[in-house]
């Protein structure tokens, strides 16, 4: 299994980027329709593809957003992140990690894709059919979702020739939703096979789909449907990207933690003023080292250690975390001028001590202006930054809450994020003439 998905991963990465076309001549490659057309060849794909996300997509889609939003700090000057630190007009888009982050996301979309274009053409028993078509929506869902909280457009679909067209953000949405409603009527139809479970079996698929579903209805500005797809969420499951610590390594540790990096959380979560957190909340030791931390980042920050679900190589990640479905309900009752249910479902959160994961504030009731929907919204930011720390989301969450910002054009080192959206890639830009201009900021 493990020579095949690493054949996998070859075979598609040469379809996989939107613009990029390179040439393999490898003769123990298996020709493309071998991997395609075949159960195993498919079901292969979608485990290397999970493998390739865990281990690789999923550290630039937390370091990258995290040094805009001033989760992480950088101890040193290395171009790459002092960009990203500066950010404002100044961010160039030839930065490394933008690229990292933009290719390989569309490789890990372009697995997906090429899942879901040949599977009615192989036959398999349909419960093993349905659970790798809806895995395969998911997987794109996620991956539309990622580019589309860091970029203002983004292709809904790969292009071979190098020249996907792009769309926009509430096309985006659409489509996102589109997929994990379509991978819901999959398992309606015919219930997931254990065969396919033997290959993925890190997550909890069905209450998966209803998580995002309740993520990209809240971007989307859907709040009631936000709100029944997070009702749906059992609280209680697990679903997690998975590490062995030896072949495979926590994508997070192995940048934030390992071999004493330059880049690592802030202080206070990287939160200022009003926002910083409360003495007694739990979430504080849970992700952020009680040994005192003498360094600065050169944006003179003070810089902790990471530990919760980045201390070892081996430390599962989760995929989505309960906190995450009270604080969609809160911030769509909110949007929804409910306020005291917001209220309720915020306290939910502030006073969890039962977390399946272990994150507990454990706080007590809110004290804010329970009449201001404002107040309101920022409490659920400031929970939002805590509780789902060091998950890529805080840069989508402060443009969606604090959309007014205004960004300097660089060099303001305390302010909540440096840009609204990044520029596309260079390489993007010269190979694909669809390439929108770039956001200002």
């Amino acid at each position: 299994m493990k020579k095949l998905i690493n054949i996998v991963i070859v075979v598609v990465g040469v379809l996989s980027f939107t613009a990029c076309e390179t040439d393999f001549n490898n003769i123990n490659q298996p020709a493309e329709d071998q991997v395609l057309t075949t159960k195993a060849g498919l079901l292969g794909i979608s485990v290397g593809m999970s493998e390739h996300f865990a281990t690789s997509t999923l550290s630039p889609i937390v370091e990258i957003s995290g040094l805009t939003t001033r989760e992480f700090g950088n101890t040193l000057t290395y171009v790459t992140p002092g960009e990203l630190v500066i950010g404002g007009t100044l961010l160039n888009s030839d930065n490394a990690g933008i690229t990292r982050l933009w290719s390989r996301l569309l490789r890990d979309k372009g697995m997906a894709e090429s899942i879901l274009a040949n599977i009615d053409n192989v036959e398999m028993e349909p419960g093993t059919k349905a659970g790798l078509s809806a895995y395969s929506k998911w997987f794109k869902a996620m991956t539309l979702g990622y580019l589309i909280q860091n970029f203002e457009q983004a292709p809904i679909n790969n292009d071979a020739n190098g020249e996907s067209l792009f769309n926009t953000r509430a096309e985006v949405l659409s489509e996102c939703i589109r997929l994990l409603e379509s991978a819901k009527a999959d398992l309606a139809a015919n219930p997931m096979s254990d065969e396919f479970f033997g290959y993925i079996s890190n997550l909890d698929l069905e209450n998966t789909l209803n998580a995002f579903l309740a993520r990209y209805n809240l971007f989307a500005g859907n709040y009631s449907a936000a709100i029944t797809a997070a009702n749906a969420v059992d609280l209680t499951s697990m679903s997690e990207w998975l590490y062995d610590g030896i072949t495979t390594e926590n994508a997070v540790w192995n940048f934030a933690v390992f071999n004493d990096p330059d880049t690592k959380p802030q202080d206070n979560f990287g939160l200022t003023e009003s926002f910083i957190p409360e003495v007694g909340d739990g979430r504080i030791a849970f992700y952020l080292s009680s040994v005192d931390e003498t360094e600065v980042d050169f944006g003179l920050h003070k810089v902790d250690n990471a530990v919760g679900f980045f201390s070892t190589a081996s430390t599962a990640i989760p995929i989505y975390l309960p906190g995450e479905m009270l604080l969609i309900k809160a911030e769509a009752y909110a949007m929804l001028n409910d306020l005291p249910n917001a209220v309720t479902n915020l306290n939910l959160v502030r006073e969890k001590t039962n977390d399946v994961y272990g994150v507990n504030a454990a706080l007590g009731a809110w004290t804010g202006n329970s009449a201001s929907q404002s107040d309101i919204l920022d409490e659920i930011f400031k929970n939002r930054s805590i509780e789902l720390f060091m998950s890529g989301m805080r840069f989508e969450d402060s443009r969606r809450i604090h959309p007014d910002l205004l960004i300097p054009a660089s060099g303001d080192y305390f302010i909540e994020r440096n840009r609204n959206y990044y520029p596309y890639p260079f390489d993007e830009r010269e190979n694909n003439p669809n390439t929108p201009p770039n956001p200002s900021i």
